[in-house]
């Protein structure tokens, strides 16, 4: 019974060794190697530059009546830190021919291959006919990691728009983010 409780022993304390966590050390090795030797597999790389394409909709309510149209536009962003990013874009209301010019700041939650942002943006309401407004627009959204350079999302915004009469827009687009 001794040299099974024994075997036992031995047996749990060797499983446990190599199950411990590796200990610290270099990371001279290729990219990626790291990983276990106190790198940080899921923390976003700053300096990273992107590009995101949208396409959506558009719900624009104005003096009591709303009008849903066709939206497309560009992002542009640059990741200041793994958790902050500046961003500019366009967007383009199709059939009110109304464009809308955006500059703000992006708070980044990765959870890969999931990663999720809350926004924030100055915008400028620039319709076909009439005067130009300012605006802020906050948003959320969420995106997909298909590889380390393309990602797949969806974005909510809400405009509020500063004009004579209060102009309100709720923004649904989905993008492909492409990083540099």
């Amino acid at each position: 019974m001794r040299a099974w409780t024994a075997a036992a022993a031995v047996t749990l304390w060797t499983a446990g060794a190599f199950a411990a966590d590796p200990s610290p050390g270099r990371t001279d090795g290729p990219e990626g190697s790291e990983i276990g030797k106190g790198g940080y597999r899921h923390a976003g790389i700053p300096g990273v530059f992107s590009v995101s394409p949208v396409l959506g909709a558009a719900m624009v309510e104005s003096d009591g009546d709303s009008e849903t149209d066709l939206m497309y536009g560009l992002n542009v962003g640059w990741r200041t830190e793994d958790w902050l990013g500046v961003h500019a874009s366009y967007a383009f209301i199709q059939d009110q021919e109304t464009s809308l010019f955006g500059v703000g700041v992006r708070n980044i939650l990765e959870y890969e291959p999931f990663n999720y942002h809350l926004s924030l943006d100055a915008e400028l309401y620039a319709p076909g006919e009439g005067d130009t407004s300012f605006g802020i627009a906050p948003g959320v959204g969420a995106e997909v990691l298909l590889t380390d350079n393309l990602s797949l999302g969806l974005q909510y915004q809400r405009d509020f728009i500063f004009a004579d009469e209060p102009i309100g827009i709720n923004r649904f687009t989905a993008k492909v983010g492409l990083r540099f």
